[in-house]
């Protein structure tokens, strides 16, 4: 295959996946998804500017660097490298941070960058890198769309509205946050999170408009959400079979007529209230005052939105929540960034080991890393796979 044919770097990343994962020795395969951000942010001018961050670390072998026909970056990466690897990619986090790709989503998901180590994941990393050759090979030519307007005031009001009479009920999703023993790796639900995706939302009712594009704008937007998530849960009959559900909300939303109807109504099952920690940080007194009624009442609350830079600034255990849920990022496990370990294992001691969730688990390493560490509460779809598997071993029970 020559170099200018369709798929040709594509083809070529499958190639040395399967070459490598025979003989893994510490490497990992990083996606950049620069070719999902918006288009005024993936230029060809700047999709290469930001491809040449990473050229210094190439020299030597540390890092293989595969340029993709969708826009996207793929790079094998040896041990040596990755750290220099992550602290790039935080960099263009930090360097475009107004683009809804470099934001976690509703369910606290990474949509920008994908980690496998090929010593453990080598399957998963194989069949995205050929799932990603057949897109290239097969579909047609990449179109520029033009960037969407983002939220405005305007716009604000009208899609309140449209949220305010929709059926909401087709985006309403739940994910499981689950308690696993270390020795058997048994797992059993802590309780289910119960929310709303907001890119399917936005599909359906606002397709011509960035809803994450102003902050602020969709923190009001989020608002409304939470009312109509509330009316939703409460009537959903899945909900009322969970040990325990969770919802993530404003505060001000925690202290309206409409949540504290949504309790009574719950009756004797506990409620998990998670609520962001900018939120908290941005109006204290309201979150004391919430935190304390909650509890009052049987009910818990969760620190959202956590990560290991937050965590070297803040102690989030002199909050004292029920729980706090921190992402999972492979530096955690780098020997080379034991420091970044160390801010989670010091929240765990101060906090409780009990009550901090591990989130975003999309790997074994996540789950292998946590356990190590005393830490027995996780959630991502690594989980969710795990636990399906489980039940079809245990004949569909």
């Amino acid at each position: 295959m020559n170099q200018g044919a369709r798929g040709y770097q594509e083809t070529l990343l499958v190639d040395t996946i399967d070459r490598m994962r025979r003989n893994p020795e510490g490497r990992k395969v990083v996606y950049l998804r620069l070719g999902s951000m918006q288009a005024q942010n993936r230029t060809p001018v700047r999709l290469k500017i930001l491809t040449r961050m990473f050229r210094p670390l190439e020299s030597g072998r540390q890092v293989q660097i595969f340029n993709l026909t969708n826009g996207d970056i793929a790079m094998i990466v040896n041990g040596g490298a990755q750290r220099d690897v992550n602290d790039i990619v935080h960099r263009m986090r930090v360097l475009f941070e107004s683009d809804p790709i470099t934001a976690m989503d509703a369910n606290g998901e990474d949509k920008f960058s994908a980690w496998y180590d090929l010593g453990i994941d080598s399957a998963m990393a194989l069949h995205t890198a050929q799932e990603m050759k057949k897109a290239a090979q097969a579909g047609p030519p990449r179109t520029e769309a033009p960037p969407l307007p983002q939220l405005s005031p305007v716009s604000l009001d009208e899609i309140q509205k449209k949220i305010a009479h929709a059926n909401i009920v087709p985006f309403v999703r739940d994910q499981p946050v689950l308690r696993v023993k270390a020795a058997t790796h048994e797992a059993s639900i802590e309780f289910v999170e119960f929310f709303i995706s907001i890119g399917d939302l936005q599909r359906s009712v606002a397709p011509n408009v960035n809803l994450l594009g102003d902050r602020w704008l969709f923190q009001d937007l989020s608002r409304t959400m939470d009312m109509r998530m509330i009316e939703t849960v409460v009537r959903a009959p899945h909900a009322r079979e969970c040990p325990a559900i969770s919802l993530n909300l404003n505060l001000e939303t925690i202290v309206t007529p409409s949540f504290k109807a949504f309790i009574s109504r719950i009756e004797k099952q506990r409620i998990v209230v998670e609520v962001q920690l900018i939120d908290v940080v941005t109006n204290l007194s309201l979150y004391l005052d919430v935190e304390g009624a909650l509890r009052a009442l049987g009910h818990a609350v969760l620190i959202d939105g956590l990560n290991v830079g937050v965590l070297r600034l803040l102690d989030v255990s002199k909050l004292k929540p029920d729980y706090a849920k921190v992402a999972w990022a492979p530096e955690l496990a780098d020997s080379k960034g034991r420091d970044s370990a160390d801010v989670v294992q010091s929240l765990a001691q101060n906090l409780g080991q009990t009550k901090l969730i591990v989130s975003r688990c999309e790997s074994t390493q996540a789950l292998s890393w946590g356990l190590k560490n005393g830490l027995s509460l996780f959630q991502g779809r690594f989980l969710d796979a795990m636990r399906s598997g489980n039940r079809r071993a245990a004949g569909g029970r």
